[in-house]
């Protein structure tokens, strides 16, 4: 898991998405790599995805959701992580979310 919990509080620390840059190519196709770090929309996932996560973990977004309308509300966060998900593909061009790489992103 690339994370970063607590780092926020080193301000010259490596953000986790610079770190998952370094690490994802360096365990490729040895584990799998999950991203677990600033996720609250679909870009976010794509950007963790294309630069190497195999998966995103996206808990303060869900429990948002819990806490506002218990498990319909968790359950509605996931469902528009998911729609701005498949949006910014469309947007992008980009078919099939197995494609996503480094050469997505500008």
């Amino acid at each position: 898991v690339v994370t970063n919990h607590g780092g926020r509080q080193l301000d010259g620390s490596l953000s986790a998405i610079r770190a998952l840059q370094r690490i994802a190519p360096a365990v490729a196709g040895r584990t799998t790599v999950l991203f677990d770090s600033g996720i609250r929309r679909g870009t976010d996932i794509v950007k963790a995805l294309a630069l190497g996560a195999d998966a995103v973990l996206s808990a303060r977004a869900t429990l948002y959701g819990v806490a506002t309308a218990g498990e319909a509300g968790a359950g509605r966060v996931l469902d528009l992580l998911a729609e701005e998900l498949k949006r910014n593909l469309q947007l992008m061009g980009c078919d099939d979310i197995n494609a996503l790489d480094s050469r997505w992103l500008c």
